[in-house]
């Protein structure tokens, strides 16, 4: 049956097989351009992505260009924030990398080339309880400044990691949280073992 007023002479059956084959081809090229996408990542420096924590206020521009992520290495991004560091000569504000999830923790200063002048990553658990663990420098290409960290902030042990090196370091002592810096900042910067890392409530985690 047609609809009224139209030829019948024009209407040709429905091709059933033609439009599965149709609608298989659409379903594959969706699906390789959603692998097209998930291989590629995100555009733009994924070193300008993660966001800010407060009491940051904007993410630093000079963080470009500094992550050099390989093409087949999944992004791990990384929310910015700032501690302040109490010293014996006044206390100075140090911006951070904040690495506070088992991937950020995991992959930590891989890849990054540099980080700006007064800044580094701080490491903070789900759990705030003293650690043992070690840590290594396999795919950094820099040089690294650990300093160990009390549960108050007060530094216990600084520790160097060399670019590239998978030897494990780790203090003579439990710790709480770590804060890492390009080598020899931290001399730099006048800090010193005993001086204390005021971590802000908002990088904290919610129960110890």
């Amino acid at each position: 049956m047609v609809p009224r007023g139209a030829d019948s002479q024009s209407i040709q059956p429905l091709n059933y097989d033609s439009l599965m084959n149709w609608r298989l081809s659409f379903g594959a090229l969706i699906g390789l351009a959603a692998l097209v996408v998930l291989a590629c990542g995100p555009s733009g420096d994924p070193a300008t992505r993660g966001g800010v924590i407060a009491p940051a206020i904007e993410r630093p521009a000079e963080l470009s260009g500094l992550l050099n992520l390989p093409s087949l290495v999944g992004e791990v991004v990384f929310p910015w924030s700032q501690v302040i560091v109490k010293r014996q000569t006044g206390d100075v504000a140090v911006g951070v990398l904040v690495a506070n999830t088992a991937d950020r923790r995991s992959r930590g200063m891989m890849y990054w080339s540099g980080l700006p002048s007064n800044s580094g990553m701080i490491f903070i658990w789900e759990q705030t309880r003293a650690r043992t663990g070690g840590f290594w420098n396999r795919n950094v290409p820099i040089d690294l400044s650990v300093a160990w960290l009390d549960r108050d902030g007060t530094i216990l042990e600084f520790s160097t990691l060399l670019a590239e090196d998978d030897t494990t370091k780790r203090p003579g002592q439990p710790y709480f949280f770590v804060l890492e810096m390009p080598e020899g900042r931290f001399e730099r910067m006048g800090i010193e073992l005993g001086d204390q890392v005021l971590i802000p409530e908002t990088l904290l985690p919610n129960s110890p």
